[in-house]
């Protein structure tokens, strides 16, 4: 699926191996190589090592795990980053953190419980790199509100422990991103001395209008990674709530269900109108995507910005999600269908199976939408912001 013209640095970037230093180092680390066709988290992760090498960046990569996941490792090397892996890697990577710290200028982190494991080695590097974390989502907070949706007591435990881990992260980075303003905004109250901002989930490229036609489409999708607990009970919410009430208007529609890593709770909820399809390939989901008439997002918890949202933006598909699932999108309600009860939900997806004209027309809006929030350009200026300029000179070495 990676083809040559989509990596116009690559050769750039492996002809400039011996100018490495006139480019500003950035060591990415995340819980292993991402599987960007598998869940948001790493098709944001994936998204941002692409345009920090288009930008010029000399970019190093890290999973937590230090396995060589395929094919993504080598999707990484086309592009010119190198990936450190294996297991005299793992055994000796302190000693080669030590070794390399003059040549590091930036460490970025991802995922609160990877930063746990190597924020104290990162701050004792000589001379010490500025250092970044993402949090993908504020984890104490989607685990409040699930407690608040299960009145699980244990729940609320786990809420605050992760509360106390988090913010124990923070005080070890120099700069902290979240990609939901929601979520800045209660970092900002909670731990008011971290320096937090909101950065994009996705980069993309300039999107132009769809060519969605109504009449030949059909049904409803539903794409989700089923580890992310929200996603699990989002479906078996909707699939008892809301799709038996579209049922009655229109006993014919099918609700499609795309994602890996599916559990029991989900398989269990297939029938005649529920089609589980489990893990698809980009070609495969991109497929589903040209055949369904809408998309549903129906997240009763959560945090941070929704990937899946994002996609079906993408993809130029009328959407029907909730509150939760448009937070951190700024005139959400404005660009697609914000409802949070069952029945509400339910009858904007009855309206979208009708041809509402009205609520089609939010499909004009998309475009320029994603370019104003998630553009190539807004996500540079942030990046370049705070890791700085990607080619630098040094008249010393360090």
């Amino acid at each position: 699926t990676l083809r040559a013209e989509q990596f116009p640095n690559a050769e750039r970037v492996f002809l400039a191996k011996d100018r490495s230093r006139d480019r500003r180092t950035v060591l990415v680390i995340d819980h292993y190589v991402p599987s960007y066709d598998k869940d948001a988290g790493s098709r944001s992760t994936w998204l941002y090592l692409q345009l920090m090498v288009e930008m010029g960046y000399n970019v190093k990569f890290i999973g937590a795990n230090f396995f060589p996941h395929q094919p993504y490792t080598k999707a990484l090397q086309s592009i010119g980053i190198e990936v450190l892996v294996g297991e005299k890697m793992a055994r000796n990577f302190p000693t080669w953190l030590r070794e390399n710290a003059a040549s590091i200028d930036t460490v970025y982190v991802h995922r609160p419980h990877i930063a746990e494991q190597f924020v104290l080695l990162l701050n004792q590097m000589t001379p010490r790199p500025k250092l970044i974390y993402f949090g993908h989502d504020l984890h104490f907070l989607r685990v409040q509100r699930e407690s608040a949706i299960t009145g699980d007591s244990k729940l609320a435990a786990l809420s605050d422990n992760w509360k106390r881990r988090e913010l124990a992260v923070f005080e070890g980075f120099d700069k902290v991103y979240y990609p939901s303003q929601v979520e800045v905004d209660v970092i900002a109250e909670v731990a008011p001395k971290t320096d937090v901002s909101a950065i994009p989930l996705y980069v993309l490229d300039d999107c132009e209008q769809s060519s969605y036609i109504w009449k030949d489409r059909r049904d409803i999708l539903f794409v989700a990674g089923f580890n992310h607990p929200p996603n699990v009970d989002g479906l078996c919410w909707f699939v008892d709530e809301v799709l038996p009430l579209v049922i009655e208007v229109f006993p014919d529609i099918k609700l499609n269900v795309v994602g890996a890593n599916a559990p029991t709770a989900v398989t269990d909820v297939a029938s005649d109108h529920v089609i589980i399809h489990g893990y698809l390939s980009d070609e495969e989901l991109a497929q589903q995507y040209r055949q369904a008439r809408m998309v549903a997002v129906p997240l009763r918890y959560g945090a941070g910005v929704k990937g899946k949202v994002l996609e079906a933006l993408q993809h130029g598909l009328p959407l029907v999600t909730t509150p939760i699932g448009a937070e951190g999108l700024p005139d959400a309600d404005v660009v697609f269908n914000v409802k949070e009860k069952a029945a509400d939900f339910a009858k904007e997806l009855i309206e979208l199976e009708r041809g509402c004209e009205e609520r089609l027309r939010k499909l004009n809006r998309y475009p320029d939408y994603l370019n104003q929030h998630f553009s190539k350009t807004r996500a540079s200026e942030i990046l370049r912001r705070d890791f700085g300029e990607p080619h630098i000179h040094r008249d010393f070495d360090r």
